[in-house]
This record gives C-alpha cells, structure tokens and sequence, in this order.
C-alpha cells in the first residue's frame, strides 16, 4: 500500500513538472529562435543598404559561363543594378552616353530556412542571367542557369557570401571603395580582358617538363594534360575578370599545383599566377589543327556555304516528326570538336544528344594550316548511330568528309584572327564552293526560323 502511495505522488509530480515546466521551456526556445532569425534578417538588410557605394557580386550562374561583375546599390527595399554585358541582348554594361546601364526593382530580405535575399521584381539587367530561355546562352528552359533568390551564408560590412537557392552557386559580394564607379570598374575589366585574352595558352609550372595547355571557352580556362600514367587529365577553372586579372570560381589543381587566380601583369606575353609554386601562363598561337583539335566549333546553317547547305536540308527534314506525336525534334545546337573528352561531330537536338567521332588529320609540310577530316566508325553512341543511319546524319557529314564512310576530305584553315580568333573557316582543296565557317562561340538553334515551331 505505502509503495503504491510512493508511485501515485511520483506520477503526480512528474506530470505537475511536466504541464509547469514544458511549456515555458518550449515558449522561450521558439521566442529565441524566432527573435533570433528576425535579427539576423534585420543584420543583413542593415549591412545591404548602409555600404555607402553600394556592392559588387560576383556573379556565376553555371559554371560553364564563367562570372560577371554586377554592381547593386540598396536603398528602402529597391535596388539598382548595373553590370557588364554577358551576351547580344543582355541590356547592360556602358550605354551611348558614357554612363552605366542600371535598372532599379524591388528586393527582400525574409525567412526562408534561414535568411533569403530575394530579387522579387524583375529587373532586366539582373534577370538575364535567371532568364530561362536565353537568347545568347544555353539550352531551352535553362539559359545560363542563374538564380534570383540567395540564402545567405554570411554577411559582414567587409563581405557577404550567397548561395543560389535552385542552382547553388556560391555568390560573393564586397563593398565598392568609396570614389570608384561602377563605368571605371567595367571599363577597367574591358581593358583587362583584351589585354589578357587569348583562345590558347600553355602553362609552365616551376620545376615541371609537364607539357600543359590551356583553352579558353567563354570565362573558362580549361587546362590538359598527360599525367604520370599517360592518362588524359582536364581540370576546368571558371573564372571572373576583375581589376586584376582573372580570378578562380575556387582554386583548381593542375598538375599538384594549386592556382586561385591569373594576375594581369604589364605585359600580355605572359601572366604570373597566384599559386602553390611559381607558374606562369603564356600566351600561344596554336597551329589550325590545334585549334581544331582543342576547341568546340559551332554549327550555323546560314554560315555552311552552298555546297553544305542541301546536305543539312536532309537532316532538317527527317526532324519533321522525330519528336512527340510526330512532331518536330528541333537542332539545339551543332559543333565540330571535343566535348565530353570526345572529338567528333555532337549535336544536341530537343529530344536527344548525339555524338559521331571523326578524325582529324595534318597534311604533311603545311604547319598545320591544312587538315584531313573523315569518319571514325568506332566511336560514337546510340544516338550518333541512329542520326548517322536513319536522320540524315550521313548527308550532312558529307561536306566535312565525303560521300562514305572511308573517304576524307583537305580542307585550307583560316582564321579572322590569331590569337583569339571568333570563327575559323575551312574551305576545300577539292570542291571550291565547299566553304563552312564555324564559330567559336555557341550559336542556339543553328537552323534558325527553318525549324521553329512557332514559325512553321
């Protein structure tokens, strides 16, 4: 009896503890939590809007582009944006009148699994790079993968560190010094970027015979080489062109060296890094066929030449009904080079991505300014196949190499510049009227209107 006393006045005091104490407890901690993301939020729009010169972000979206300078000013829930000009229709950079292009929205700071700055309103200069549909950059309905809400990693008067909420890129922004514009920056970054671009370099690392290249595509520098097993290596290292030279999305290693940035330099021979060892990247003026052979190559019909242009016509009518319910499966893109770490033809296509190899040969005694092309049978994937056989594929490969799978065709290589030349052309030493000019940057929908659904 006095036991089952004991146990019932236990029972009754734990649950007396329970309904005095739980509550409270849970109350202050949910208080704290809540008091203690609205402060970090308050921080954080105190730290945006009292930078008297406003910010500059470094701005990535994929990778694949590279980053881009953008200037913001925040002031009572709107910002004003300025930065350079990524691409042909991107509405930005320095305009007719000598000043900055800027463009002012409404921005947020809110709760969102911790604090999220959000560019609520669109905002022509900075939505570009979320644009899904961009008409200078990648694929349908990605663009150039850019993100308009940010969680906030950390924030200081000195620097605030973002992440993009969909894509995850890291975003870091820094206070402009008091006096500097956002027109000296850009021009600055201009000059820098002419004075430092090239389409290929080599890098020389102290202390190593390793023979290392370099290959620029958009802001990227995409290293090569063979290691100590013979093995093919690439190490690609996104970059944005400051004031001083191009910096590192993060450091990349090449070759056991760890390199964060390529520092301008007085001359443009050659540019010292800022690295475990001394290195240094120097310009190179490859040969033709090295250009051929490092770069991607972009199709555009309009640009084939009237030999090649009726050899894609076949193409571009077996695509009529390839895509769903019998309707058209539209070119993406198409290029002559290596992607993947493959060399051949790629194309990619609204259903699929295709790939043919060829190869590329160096005719005897021309320094690498005449080239062979012909077919290799024995690298391609399911989809080359089927394009080669069935979707015209073999037509249009008849320009580069002729009428059969055995057959090649010398092409002279010409180039409208040097060092960071923007298309190459290759005309036939055969077939005269056989001149197809490729280019160095992406062309979207190389078909043009022939092929669009909304103009068909």
């Amino acid at each position: 009896m006095k036991k089952n006393l004991y146990s019932i006045i236990s029972l009754l005091l734990g649950v007396f503890f329970l309904a005095a104490c739980t509550p409270e407890v849970d109350e202050k901690f949910s208080e704290s939590a809540s008091d203690r993301i609205k402060g970090e939020i308050a921080k954080t729009k105190q730290i945006l809007e009292s930078a008297e010169n406003g910010w500059r972000m470094e701005y990535y979206g994929s990778t694949t582009y590279g980053g881009y300078n953008v200037f913001m000013q925040f002031k009572d829930d709107k910002v004003t944006v300025a930065g350079e000009k990524a691409g042909a229709s991107h509405n930005a950079g320095i305009g007719a009148d000598g000043k900055a292009v800027t463009a002012s929205s409404h921005y947020k700071v809110e709760q969102s699994q911790g604090v999220l700055l959000s560019f609520d309103e669109y905002n022509e200069v900075f939505h570009y790079f979320s644009e899904p549909n961009n008409a200078d950059y990648g694929e349908p309905a990605d663009g150039m993968g850019g993100d308009l809400e940010f969680r906030v990693i950390s924030a200081t008067p000195e620097k605030i560190e973002l992440s993009g909420k969909k894509h995850g890129a890291r975003i870091l922004m820094y206070p402009m010094p008091a006096g500097q514009t956002a027109e000296e920056y850009i021009t600055e970054v201009i000059r820098i970027k002419n004075h430092m671009d090239s389409r290929s370099y080599k890098l020389e690392i102290e202390g190593s015979t390793r023979d290392i290249s370099a290959v620029t595509s958009y802001r990227r520098l995409r290293f090569a080489y063979y290691d100590d097993d013979n093995e093919y290596t690439e190490v690609a290292a996104p970059f944005i062109i400051t004031t001083e030279g191009y910096k590192f999305y993060k450091p990349v290693t090449v070759d056991g060296n760890e390199i964060s940035a390529i520092k301008a330099g007085a001359n443009d021979d050659y540019f010292e890094t800022e690295s475990t060892v001394n290195a240094k990247l120097w310009t190179y003026v490859p040969t033709k066929k090295e250009l051929l052979e490092t770069g991607m190559w972009f199709v555009n019909y309009a640009d084939l030449g009237t030999f090649a242009q009726p050899c894609w016509n076949t193409m571009l009518d077996k695509l009529a009904t390839t895509g769903p319910n019998n309707t058209r499966e539209r070119m993406v893109w198409a290029l002559i080079g290596i992607f993947q770490k493959k060399w051949g033809i790629h194309l990619q296509t609204t259903r699929d991505y295709a790939y043919y190899g060829l190869t590329l040969g160096e005719v005897s005694g021309s320094d690498g300014n005449e080239i062979t092309l012909k077919c290799n049978t024995l690298s391609n994937n399911k989809a080359g196949k089927e394009f080669y056989n069935k979707l015209g594929l073999k037509d249009a490969l008849l320009p580069f190499v002729g009428k059969t799978v055995s057959s090649k065709r010398t092409f002279v290589v010409t180039s409208d510049d040097e060092r960071h030349p923007t298309y190459i052309l290759l005309t036939d030493k055969d077939e005269p009227t056989n001149v197809i000019k490729l280019w160095a940057e992406q062309v979207l929908y190389p078909y043009g209107d022939l092929d669009d659904l909304d103009k068909e």
